[in-house]
């Protein structure tokens, strides 16, 4: 989340999606070739280990979000006289890159200009669409609109984290005083996290008359009568969620935007029809979404049909193939083994993930674990997860659910040496089994086994795997090394599909020119390909069909009897 500082709002401007479809009526005010005037300040390089260091343990204890660490090296330097304007002095054409070996560049000043006429009024938005590392502050006209990562201390302190590659969009409300007619002025503050020695930045400007929708509508959930849609959208703006069970969409609720900053709009539809089919669209300020379909889910006993796959990061290309093809199998939900994004910590990279997801994300229930890349993800705010567990703490990620008379567990493998998720497991299991299940599926990232990179993870075998067993989980799925690998060991089935698009990883053990495994694992197929699975659950059997992104089959479809006798 940014905290904005704009004259008369009091609002949060909230980094969020990519715009819904593009805007008639967006206007470019800075151009990504626009001419900037750049002024930097060096330091002495930070030793390799001692950035690491830095940075792992910001990591670690600030959820990838901690406060800035000012430079252990050298002294800390005045920003421009004047600032955020005085970078005339000395000013070049490009970020200037340190002089040797021995210095970084600790911070980088930049200022850009862009004239505005008397037809260049009316704004309601603008759109500052940037590529940049790390820490980023951002002033127009004087005024601070945007701070992302960057410190507020010394002028070399060091942005908290790494930012990724990908481009990410701040939507900033135009206020009084934000834009002006004549000369505007653009400056840009710059910090380089602890593991890089210069800054970069390329961006534009882009301004609209409009608000609207930039993130969804998303089917959070759904159940045999009810569902929840969600929705975000500029500030200040209502939506109105439009829906039926016919040909028409003669229902209508409208989320009212109670103050300034109301972004997210929630839809709770109640009293639907068992096993139909649903229709809705959303209206809000200059957005009409598509109309889009989604089903109840089936009653007990009925076939459901379940997508799995994991391990997305930054293959995009993969992702969008696999979603495409997902769409058309005729799932109920889809259930992801983790690591959707690079970066958890980087809005740019959710924005990136779900532009690409959006389509399918307006149809399907999306139930994810949450993987190691994820941390650092504002998991409520991207997905509606069922009530947490009684005990689960706070930034943790183990949750279940059931879905007709079938119940899908999610382990949180970030979190495995917490003892609370063991005995939440055990009696959640427990319950299902219980309440007579017809079939248990688990979900997690880091898994038991694997002959992956990673290898399977020690804990999740010595602490998991038993009370898996011992309930007779029906499968178990996991990702965190980007092969597809099936097999069977001591009564529990599993699954590693890590194909979502992340590069591949070598099979390292158990086949020709590799040593032998040093962990049994019962492996009954494996390969190195990007692939996703599809899960169909009947009354009596569980199949599993796993393609490649091209829809074909990556072996025979395998079965087996649920395990609820």
């Amino acid at each position: 989340m940014v905290r904005c500082c704009l004259a008369g709002l009091a609002a949060v401007v909230t980094v969020t999606a990519l715009p819904v479809d593009a805007r008639a009526d967006e206007q470019v005010l800075l151009r990504r070739d626009a001419a900037w005037r750049w002024q930097t300040a060096t330091a002495p390089r930070i030793p390799a280990q001692i950035g690491a260091m830095a940075v792992s343990a910001l990591d670690v204890v600030a959820g990838r979000n901690g406060a800035a660490l000012a430079s252990p090296l050298g002294p800390d330097v005045a920003r421009p006289e004047a600032w955020p304007f005085g970078v005339d002095r000395g000013a070049a054409a490009a970020i200037r890159r340190a002089a040797d070996d021995d210095e970084r560049v600790a911070v980088a000043f930049g200022v850009a200009a862009f004239e505005l006429t008397e037809v260049d009024q009316g704004f309601a938005m603008l759109e500052l669409r940037a590529r940049y590392e790390d820490g980023i502050a951002v002033w127009l006209n004087g005024m601070e609109v945007l701070r992302q990562a960057a410190p507020g201390g010394g002028a070399t302190a060091l942005a908290p984290r790494p930012h990724g590659p990908e481009w990410e969009t701040f939507y900033v409300p135009v206020g009084p005083g934000v834009l002006r007619l004549g000369a505007n002025t653009l400056a840009i503050e710059l910090h380089p996290s602890a593991r890089r020695g210069t800054p970069s930045f390329t961006a534009e400007l882009v301004a609209r008359r409009t608000r609207g929708l930039v993130r969804g509508p998303h089917l959070a959930e759904v159940d045999a009568t009810t569902a929840t849609i969600v929705a975000e959208s500029d500030p200040d703006v209502d939506a109105t969620l439009e829906w039926g069970t016919g040909g028409t969409l003669d229902r209508r609720a409208t989320s009212r935007a109670a103050d300034p900053a109301h972004r997210r709009h929630v839809w709770k539809l109640d009293g639907l029809p068992a096993n139909a089919r649903v229709s809705y669209r959303v209206r809000c300020g200059a957005t009409d979404t598509p109309r889009r379909t989604f089903h109840t889910m089936p009653p007990a006993g009925a076939t459901l049909r379940i997508g799995v796959y994991g391990d997305v990061r930054g293959g995009h290309a993969t992702h969008a193939r696999i979603l495409d093809q997902m769409l058309g199998e005729g799932l109920d939900l889809v259930a992801v083994t983790g690591d959707l994004v690079l970066r958890g910590s980087d809005d740019a990279d959710w924005q990136r993930f779900f532009a690409l997801a959006r389509t399918l994300l307006a149809q399907l229930p999306y139930y994810p674990a949450a993987g190691n890349h994820d941390v650092g993800w504002d998991a409520d705010r991207m997905f509606v997860f069922p009530a947490p567990p009684a005990g689960r703490p706070d930034g943790a990620y183990w949750y279940s659910r059931d879905v007709a008379d079938v119940h899908l567990v999610f382990l949180d493998s970030n979190a495995y040496e917490r003892s609370e998720q063991e005995a939440w497991l055990e009696r959640d299991l427990a319950a299902a089994r219980a309440r007579g299940a017809r079939a248990i599926l688990a979900f997690t990232h880091d898994g038991p086994y694997s002959r992956g990179y990673h290898g399977g993870n020690a804990l999740a075998r010595a602490r998991y795997v038993p009370i898996l067993v011992r309930h007779r989980v029906d499968a178990l799925f996991a990702g965190h090394d980007h092969i597809y690998q099936r097999g069977e060991i001591g009564g529990l089935r599993y699954v590693v599909t890590g194909g979502g698009g992340a590069s591949l990883y070598q099979i390292l053990c158990g086949t020709a020119g590799t040593p032998a495994c040093k962990v049994p694992d019962g492996m009954a197929a494996i390969a190195r390909e990007h692939h996703y699975v599809v899960v169909t659950i009947s009354s009596t059997d569980v199949e599993m069909c796993v393609r490649r992104v091209d829809g074909s089959l990556l072996e025979r479809c395998t079965h087996a009897p649920v395990s609820r006798r």
